[in-house]
């Protein structure tokens, strides 16, 4: 069994944040938008839990130095979300329906998933309910809650955290809390979707 990173405690449970104005969310409209380069696709909650490809054990590490550890996790990878995305250079948008957005490369976003239940659960609406990106590698505040837009980009923009000094990519083994000069986020090429078969 891996251990905790480095600079991390583990604890019982979450520890709730949230940067903006928690938003309201009506599962009935609610919609989860991915874009790239000219292309779009949209699911609604239903579709999302019927595309549940992940399952597994996780732990969950906030830059703060908490850790919750042990949790069963189920959502849908960003390998499938992002199906047709050719190559794994570019940077990846994660926005909330509260605005709060998070910018992670596209190579470790495809690393992740969308979290849909917890412990067998649906995600509790403090947690980010009904959806939110999930990065086993990277610090929580990458994984924006109430998750309404997966955005893929070709140049790298700072999302509210990173604005604010936290560093571009987060890593928790490497301790990436803050931007330190090291993190090299030139002009990427254009993302291209593959040619849809008619």
């Amino acid at each position: 069994m891996q251990g905790l990173p480095p600079g991390q405690t583990r604890i019982g449970r979450f520890i709730y944040y949230s940067a903006l104005e928690p938003p309201v969310v009506d599962i009935n409209a609610y919609r989860l938008r991915v874009a790239w380069a000219g292309a779009e696709r949209s699911y609604t909650y239903e579709q999302l839990n019927e595309m549940v490809d992940v399952k597994g054990v996780y732990d969950f590490h906030c830059v703060t130095g908490w850790s919750v550890t042990g949790l069963e996790m189920e959502g849908v990878s960003m390998k499938r979300l992002l199906e047709g995305v050719q190559g794994t250079e570019g940077f990846v948008l994660l926005v909330g329906l509260d605005g709060y957005v998070a910018t992670v490369p596209l190579e470790d976003a495809l690393k992740g998933f969308v979290i849909l239940r917890i412990n067998g659960a649906p995600l509790t609406y403090e947690s980010g309910y009904p959806a939110r990106p999930f990065f086993p590698h990277l610090y929580g505040w990458k994984s924006s809650k109430w998750l309404s837009e997966i955005r893929v980009v070709d140049e790298y923009v700072d999302g509210y955290w990173e604005e604010r000094g936290y560093h571009e990519r987060g890593n928790v083994w490497l301790e990436e809390r803050f931007k330190d000069g090291s993190f090299r986020h030139q002009k990427r090429s254009p993302m291209r979707a593959q040619e849809r078969k008619s």
